[in-house]
């Protein structure tokens, strides 16, 4: 069990925390103030001084790596002393969930042998509850089905029991799929991943007598990560622990940034309220950081109101001071930052000890194209590399289609991509008819579109739509630039419809991603005199290829700040730091919100405690959104920093003079295009005065002001007339007679052109 010695090890605050057995215990652990030693020394010492059996102990976590570590902490402090670690309950709460209802489901309407639904399945399920009820899920996302379901459920709700308010439009389409869904949950006997918390709730709350065996059993209950509790797991647990109150819980509230999952940081807030004996041990030390790096984490987090007043402090070095390096523009900023680690791994530093925090994943790719530019290694922290994620491979796949009609492949991705009515019995009648015919799948569907090559009328009425897409885009390939001509076939095809309409953050993610295809494409315009179709591909290809060699080498880690929660790392990059990006603010009602700007600061705090010796933060001046560039302003968060204990290095002093205020035009103005590291070429862009991301997707009105005859000016091309209207709103593309360059053709929606007047 536990010794002197071992108690001796603990600063006086952690012994408070691990001697302090009975009664309700609130732990504040700061970043990096060992809270896991805590918890794993308070099991021990509850049995060293008799308090409780092992099986009488119940400690409860959010990750299976978190819990298998205090598991094996446990097992290091009270096997020695005789003690069977199994014997206590250490478990993520949806690991106890589903242990409980193996046990006690029947009491909940569950069979023996029940399955769990993963979010695959349940988003199945939603849409065979659709199918059933007629209706589209076009007019009804799944995805926005099973998000609504989902939030229910984790506050503790009951979906069968929904009941849509008169005046809420969308909930009342949602009503008949949700309560279809649950009964769909029960024909099928199985619970989804949430069930497994809610159906535990009900059943103790159902069951007095069962409710009352589990609260004599387990008299002592140990919480880690309490800041990221949600609703039902708030109830779950004041429900085990109301009869002996022993409940220790172990968290930060300046680290909850998960409120997106159903996280309630008014549960770590308020527990001293809802347990008006509660202790309060504050954990203040960080073993893990610089001084310097904990005095600017501490300055930045003290602005939140939503906390408890503490203060991290360090017996560590002072160290180097934080750096802020405010660059020209998204690519001068890649390229500083992957220069500045070229330069410690010269002196010694290893790729395996940098890490890049970022906001969105969109960002990764500039990053990946210098790496990859510069033969550095990097690894992709729980997401994948920016060209495999699925939706750049669909974009990728119609564009290669359409440079190659060849390509069956291509085909064999797009061809129901977004969902056209083509199935898999299609597909593979046009593979098989394409073979025999000694034809590529391309002209198969134009053949089989006309009623040839012995096509059904059905088969013929579903092809020809998507063999109307494909000759329209092939036409428009030819005179329209490249990154013009991706914004079409995105918008054309319906990919970004069918994107937006699910209306979730994974979705948003992919539109933001989708964006950041179309900038990698002005990059590659920027920097070629003659920017094909072919070369682009070309291109991505080659860093593909090359990306894929030295995996198992020692490689720099990139990553979301949401993805580095509970990691460290020597040397910390934190990119992005601009408003709009950092924190993330899409419009002035989120911007009001102080709840979103509070969460976002916590972020911030959150990926400058995870570095140990030395934190750079970074900022660009111009940043490219959807191929266009902005102005862009510095994150509140840097002017938050303590300004006299950081360096700040601004590497374009005089830009504001030349480049204009923030949200200004710099029609003007040169952006340096990437020509390897030290090179560049350059071209002008013009900037619209808004181009936020919700801005690059809503519908255009139909008073666009682009009628034939008007004269309009473009950043490259000059002055020219709009000689020719095509399609409408969102689809309008206008042909333009340029004095210099002859007719371009261009997506209205997208096109960087002002009406000269």
């Amino acid at each position: 069990m536990l010794s002197e010695k071992d108690l001796a090890s603990l600063n006086p605050s952690q012994r408070e925390a691990v001697n302090t057995l009975d009664g309700p215990l609130l732990v504040l652990a700061g970043a990096g103030s060992g809270k896991t030693r805590i918890l794993t020394y308070r099991i021990a010492n509850l049995m060293a001084t008799g308090r409780a059996f092992p099986g009488e102990i119940m400690a409860l976590t959010f990750t299976n790596k978190a819990a298998r570590e205090m598991r094996h902490r446990v097992a290091a402090l009270v096997t020695s002393a005789g003690v069977n670690p199994d014997d206590i309950w250490v478990s993520t709460f949806h690991s106890t969930g589903a242990r409980l209802m193996r046990m006690y489901g029947d009491r909940v309407g569950l069979q023996p042998g029940f399955s769990i639904f993963d979010d695959s399945d349940s988003k199945t399920l939603i849409k065979q509850c659709l199918a059933e009820l007629g209706i589209s899920d076009k007019v009804v996302s799944p995805k926005s089905v099973h998000y609504k379901i989902q939030g229910m459920k984790n506050e503790g709700q009951d979906p069968s029991q929904f009941k849509a308010g008169p005046a809420d439009y969308m909930d009342r389409k949602l009503e008949p799929v949700i309560h279809a869904y649950e009964r769909g949950l029960r024909r099928n006997n199985a619970v989804d991943f949430s069930d497994l918390l809610l159906k535990v709730l009900q059943l103790f709350r159902s069951d007095a007598k069962l409710l009352d065996r589990f609260q004599d059993q387990y008299r002592y209950f140990l919480v880690d990560e309490y800041q990221d509790t949600n609703g039902v797991q708030y109830e779950l647990l004041k429900l085990l622990a109301q009869k002996y109150r022993n409940l220790c819980v172990v968290g930060d509230e300046d680290q909850s940034i998960y409120k997106w999952r159903g996280a309630d940081i008014r549960n770590i807030l308020d527990f001293e309220k809802d347990y008006e004996e509660a202790k309060l041990v504050k954990l203040e030390e960080n073993y893990r950081s610089t001084s310097a790096i904990i005095s600017a984490s501490n300055q930045v987090i003290s602005n939140n109101t939503q906390r408890k007043e503490k203060k991290l402090f360090t017996n560590n070095p002072k160290g180097d001071p934080v750096e802020v390096h405010i660059l020209e523009s998204d690519f001068e900023e890649s390229k500083w930052v992957v220069k500045k680690m070229s330069e410690l791994i010269a002196h010694g530093a290893s790729p395996d000890q940098f890490a890049l925090f970022y906001r969105t994943h969109a960002q990764s790719r500039l990053f990946e194209d210098m790496f990859r530019a510069q033969r550095i290694n990097y690894q992709i922290f729980g997401g994948l590399k920016f060209y495999d994620r699925a939706e750049i491979k669909d974009a990728i796949a119609y564009l290669k289609l359409l440079a190659n009609t060849k390509d069956n492949v291509a085909m064999s991705r797009i061809i129901n991509v977004p969902a056209r009515g083509i199935g898999k019995t299609t597909i593979e009648k046009i593979r098989d008819t394409a073979w025999d015919a000694g034809i590529s799948m391309y002209d198969a569907v134009f053949q089989m579109a006309e009623g040839q090559l012995g096509a059904t009328p059905a088969v013929k009425k579903k092809l020809a739509p998507f063999a109307k897409l494909l000759a329209s885009l092939e036409k428009d390939k030819a005179d329209m630039d490249l990154r013009d001509f991706y914004s079409l076939v995105l918008e054309s095809s319906g990919y970004i419809k069918a994107l937006e309409k699910q209306e979730d953050i994974e979705s948003a993610t992919k539109l933001e991603n989708l964006q950041e295809l179309a900038s990698a494409i002005a990059d590659y315009e920027s920097r070629t005199e003659a920017p094909t179709l072919e070369g682009f591909l070309e291109e991505v290809a080659l860093y593909t290829d090359q990306d894929r060699s030295g995996e198992n080498e020692s490689a720099v880690t990139m990553m979301t700040i949401h993805s580095a929660k509970g990691l460290e790392y020597p040397i910390v990059f934190l990119v992005g730091l601009e408003e709009e990006l950092f924190p993330s603010i899409r419009g002035d009602a989120f911007a009001a919100d102080p709840d979103e700007i509070e969460e976002e600061r916590r972020l911030c705090y959150v990926g400058m405690t995870r570095a140990r010796e030395k934190l750079f933060l970074t900022a660009a001046h111009m940043r490219r959104v959807f191929g266009l560039r902005k102005v862009r302003r510095q994150s509140r968060f840097i002017s938050e920093l303590p300004q006299n204990e950081i360096l700040i290095d601004d590497h374009a002093p005089d830009r504001a003079a030349r480049f204009g205020d923030y949200n200004s035009d710099f029609s003007d103005t040169t952006y340096n295009g990437f020509d390897s590291f030290g090179g560049a070429s350059s071209r002008s862009y013009a900037a619209p005065k808004s181009d936020d991301f919700a801005e690059f997707f809503e519908s255009s009105g139909e008073d666009d002001g682009f009628e034939v005859g008007v004269k309009v000016k473009h950043p490259d091309y000059g002055e020219g007339v709009v000689v020719k209207r095509q399609g409408a709103r969102d689809s309008l593309k206008l042909s333009i007679q340029f004095q210099r360059v002859g007719t371009k053709k261009f997506l209205a929606k997208y096109a960087p052109l002002e009406k000269v007047l």
